[in-house]
């Protein structure tokens, strides 16, 4: 079991150095999603993984996704605690605390079951029909103020013993990509 755990470190470091060598380098954004599902990959396992840049102005926009074709790259609605009128699905009813810890306190959120994510997902079903029942939403932060966040989706339970602190600082090593997504790279 020590060697196990041991070759887990291993991989681990191996994985967060060639990460940081990438966004240390300026690598070109492909090769740093590259780096970061390989480290998640690693770490949590998942299905899905996307990335999602936040603002509390424009909502957020989908930055990376292993997945285009369930969650699609570019902009998603704006993210609010109170579902609009119209055609809009109706908000989940633990959306508004889901929104207040990931996105404000900027605390991870697990959730375990498919039920789970139908109290805070609009698209829960579509979650469900891919086989997804588990969840970690990994805030990234800057000063203390959330830029956006790691999502990984799983099987359920697939996350009941993962170490939300690796989450965290693997998604620090990613932050000043979401921070730049979107602005013009000038040549040096």
């Amino acid at each position: 079991m020590a060697s196990s755990d041991s070759q887990k470190a291993s991989t681990l470091v191996a994985n967060l150095k060639e990460l940081s060598a990438k966004t240390h380098a300026a690598a070109d954004d492909s090769e740093i999603w590259a780096a970061l599902n390989q480290t998640l990959s690693q770490q949590f396992g998942y299905q899905l993984l996307t990335v999602l840049k936040y603002s509390s102005e424009t909502g957020a926009t989908r930055l990376h996704s292993t997945n285009v074709k369930l969650h699609p790259l570019g902009h998603r609605d704006p993210v609010t605690s109170e579902s609009d009128k119209g055609a809009a699905p109706p908000t989940p009813p633990s959306r508004p605390a889901w929104i207040k810890k990931v996105l404000v306190d900027g605390e991870t959120w697990r959730g375990s079951t498919r039920e789970d994510l139908k109290l805070v997902f609009e698209d829960w079903e579509l979650l469900w029909h891919a086989g997804l029942g588990s969840v970690l939403n990994i805030p990234v932060r800057i000063h203390g103020r959330t830029i956006g966040s790691l999502n990984v989706l799983d099987k359920e339970h697939a996350y009941d013993d993962a170490d939300l602190a690796i989450g965290i600082l693997i998604a620090q090593l990613v932050a000043p990509t979401i921070q730049s997504a979107g602005e013009k790279k000038t040549a040096a």
